[in-house]
């Protein structure tokens, strides 16, 4: 399945957890697409607050279904 903008994604890997403070199945949404095809993924707290901000590789991602 294509990345898209805006969409909301799991992370994969625990490639940031040391240096990001982002770890495997935290929640985070695409806020830019690169024509290499890494993504910029942002991650917020419960009040919506930006706590992360990393570039992914494609392979380090996968689209996470909402929660109802």
């Amino acid at each position: 399945m294509t990345i898209k903008i805006y969409q909301r994604v799991r992370l994969i890997t625990d490639r940031f957890a040391s240096t990001d403070n982002v770890t495997k199945q935290a929640i985070g949404y695409v806020i830019e697409l690169y024509t290499d095809g890494n993504c910029e993924v942002e991650f917020s707290d419960e009040n919506g607050i930006t706590y992360a901000q990393v570039v992914t590789k494609p392979n380090e991602i996968q689209v996470a279904e909402e929660d109802n």
